[in-house]
C-alpha cells in the first residue's frame, strides 16, 4: 500500500479541505480566468465541462443542481441565500446523497463573512461574481465589516476573500472551523444558518463532528449548541455514576482546567480528603452543563474556555437546570450536598428539597466547616466506598457505550511507567491517556469491539503500520467520529488498533487522505 498520497484531504464534519488535481480547496473561482471558460455549447469549470442551458429558479423548474463527475453545481445562489432555512436543508440533503464524493460549488455567493458558515455546511467552491458586483458598488471588505470607499476595491476584496478561505482551510485542517464560524458574527444570515444547523439538523452534524477538537472558545451563545457539546450533554443524561459513590457534592466550576487543579477546588478537596472516596463530585458549569469529577480531564470539560463574569444568560440557566434535574432523575443518591454561590442560585429548583445547601463563598472557613460536619454526619466509615477502578468503568461506559460493561468484570487497575492500565491476567485491555482523559484500545480488548462490531474499520488485505489511508478502507461502522479509538479488521480478523482521523462516512467515500493513525498493528 503506498505511503505517500499526493492529494491530501482534511475533513471536519461536513467541511472538506485539501488538494485535488493540484488545486487547494476551498477554492475561489476567478470567472475571468481559465478556471471558468465559456464555450459555444459548454462551460468549463475547473477543467470539467458542463452543457449550457438556461436554469430557472428551483421553485419554477424543480431542478436544483447540475451534477458533474467531480463537482455538483448549486445554481441560483442569490435566490437560495434569501431563504437560509431552505439552503441549510438543501445542503444537508446533498451531503446525505453524495457524502464526500463530490465538491459542492455554490454559485454567486462569495460574501466573505458568510463563507465560514457555508464551508461548515459543506460548500467547497465559490466564485467571485458577488465580490465583483459589490466592488463595482464601491463596497470594501474589512475585518470590522463592509464600508464604502471612493474607488473600486476589487483587488483588495479578492485578497480579503482569499485570506478568509486560507483561514478556513487551516481551521478545517486543525479542526477549529466551528470557532471561525461562530466568531464571524458580522453577517446575520451566517448566524441564522448556524443556529438552524444546530437546532434542526443536530443529528446530521453530530454524526460527523469530531469527538474532540483542540479547544472550545465558548464566547457566544452559539457555543451552547455546538454538536460536540450538545452530544456530551446528551450522554450525561444517560450517564451512570460509579459504584459506591452515594453522596453527591455539587460544586461550581473554575476558570482553570481541570477543575481539581484550581485554587478553589484544591482548598475544598484538601479539607475533605478523608471523605472523598465516599462522595461523587459534580461540577456545574456552562456550556457543558454538568461534569462528574471522573470526566474532568476529558473532552470537552478540560478543553473549553468561557468568560468568567459571574452572570449567566437565561439560555444557560435553563440548560443547567434541565441537565441537573434529568441527571438526578436517573442517578439516585442517599444524600446531596450543594455549594450554591449567588450566581448559581437558580439551580435550587433542580435539586431535592432535602439537600444540604451551602451558600456564599465556597472557600470561606465557615462553609468548609459546614461541609466537613455534613459529611461526618452522613458517612458511615464501615460502608463500601468508590474506588478509582469504579470511576474508570463509568468512564469506559461513557466513552464506548453500555455494551462494554460485561467485558469489564474481573479486571484490575495497575500503574506502569506512570500510566494507568486496566488488565485481566497478563493482558492489558485498556490504557488511560491522561492528556485527553480517554482510554486507548489494545489488541487484547480489540476482540470485544470485533465481537460487537463497534468502532470497526474494515480494511483491504494489508497489515497497517503508521497510517491507513482512505483508499485502503472498505467499510466502517457508523459510530466512528474523527479522533475516536477504532479497531481495524480484514475478513473478521483483527489487524490493529488506532485513532480515526475522519468520520466513518468520509472513510468509505474518499479515495485519498489519511484516515487512521495506527497505534498497534498485528503481525501474522
Amino acid at each position: 500500500m503506498p505511503e505517500k498520497i499526493k492529494d491530501k484531504q482534511y475533513v471536519m464534519g461536513f467541511s472538506w479541505a485539501g488538494y485535488r488535481n493540484g488545486r487547494k480547496f476551498p477554492f475561489l473561482i476567478n470567472t475571468f480566468s481559465d478556471d471558468y471558460i465559456n464555450k459555444n455549447d459548454t462551460i468549463e469549470i475547473l477543467g470539467e465541462e458542463f452543457k449550457k442551458k438556461i436554469y430557472y429558479p428551483s421553485f419554477l423548474s424543480g431542478e436544483k443542481v447540475i451534477e458533474g463527475s467531480n463537482i455538483v453545481i448549486i445554481f441560483n445562489g442569490l435566490e437560495l441565500i434569501q431563504r437560509p432555512g431552505k439552503l441549510v436543508s438543501f445542503l444537508v440533503e446533498l451531503r446525505r446523497k453524495y457524502g464526500y464524493t463530490k465538491l459542492f460549488y455554490l454559485q454567486g455567493i462569495s460574501d466573505p463573512y458568510i463563507m465560514p458558515v457555508l464551508s461548515y455546511l459543506g460548500v467547497n467552491i465559490f466564485d467571485d461574481l458577488y465580490i465583483r458586483r459589490e466592488s463595482m458598488e464601491r463596497i470594501k471588505y474589512t475585518a470590522a465589516g463592509k464600508s464604502r470607499v471612493e474607488y473600486n476595491p476589487l483587488e483588495e476584496n479578492i485578497k480579503f476573500a482569499e485570506s478568509m478561505l486560507e483561514s478556513i482551510f487551516d481551521s478545517i485542517k486543525n479542526n477549529t472551523l466551528r470557532e471561525i464560524a461562530e466568531k464571524i458574527g458580522i453577517s446575520g444570515k451566517a448566524l441564522e444558518m448556524l443556529r438552524i444547523a444546530d437546532t434542526e439538523y443536530y443529528g446530521e452534524f453530530a454524526s460527523v463532528f469530531p469527538s474532540r477538537t483542540p479547544y472550545i472558545q465558548a464566547n457566544s451563545l452559539e457555543s451552547l449548541n455546538r454538536p460536540d457539546i450538545a452530544e456530551y450533554r446528551k450522554k450525561i443524561l444517560d450517564y451512570e455514576k460509579p459504584d459506591h459513590r452515594n453522596i453527591a457534592l455539587l460544586l461550581p466550576c473554575s476558570a482553570k482546567k481541570p477543575y481539581s487543579e484550581s485554587k478553589t477546588h484544591k482548598k475544598i478537596l484538601g479539607s475533605i480528603w478523608q471523605y472523598r472516596k465516599y462522595i461523587h463530585e459534580l461540577i456545574v458549569t456552562s456550556p457543558v452543563g454538568l461534569v462528574p469529577r471522573e470526566l474532568e480531564s476529558g473532552y470537552p470539560a478540560r478543553f473549553y474556555d468561557i468568560p468568567v463574569i459571574g452572570t449567566w444568560y437565561e439560555d444557560e440557566k435553563l440548560m443547567m437546570k434541565n441537565l441537573i434535574k434529568g441527571y438526578l432523575s436517573k442517578n439516585r443518591y442517599t444524600d446531596i450536598i450543594a455549594y450554591i454561590p449567588d450566581d448559581l442560585d437558580f439551580i435550587r429548583e433542580s435539586i431535592p428539597s432535602s439537600s444540604t445547601v451551602i451558600e456564599g463563598r465556597v472557600t470561606d472557613e465557615k462553609n468548609l466547616s459546614i461541609l466537613q460536619n455534613a459529611l461526618r454526619e452522613k458517612i458511615n466509615p464501615e460502608s463500601e466506598y468508590g474506588k478509582k477502578l469504579d470511576d474508570y468503568k463509568a468512564l469506559l461506559r461513557f466513552q464506548f457505550g453500555g455494551w462494554i460493561m460485561p467485558y469489564l468484570e474481573d479486571i484490575k487497575l495497575i500503574n506502569s511507567f506512570h500510566q494507568d492500565m486496566l488488565v485481566r491476567g497478563n493482558n492489558i485491555l485498556f490504557v488511560y491517556n491522561d492528556s485527553i482523559g480517554r482510554f486507548s484500545i489494545t489488541p487484547a480488548s480489540g476482540k470485544f469491539f470485533l465481537e460487537n462490531n463497534k468502532f470497526n474499520v474494515s480494511i483491504d488485505n494489508f497489515r497497517p503500520t503508521a497510517t491507513v489511508y482512505a483508499m485502503g478502507i472498505l467499510d466502517a461502522t457508523p459510530d466512528i467520529h474523527a479522533f475516536d479509538e477504532v479497531i481495524m479488521t480484514h475478513n473478521n480478523e483483527l489487524r490493529g488498533t488506532g485513532t480515526a482521523l475522519i468520520p466513518s462516512r468520509a472513510m468509505i467515500d474518499m479515495d485519498s487522505g489519511a484516515a487512521i493513525k495506527v497505534r498497534a498493528g498485528l503481525k501474522n
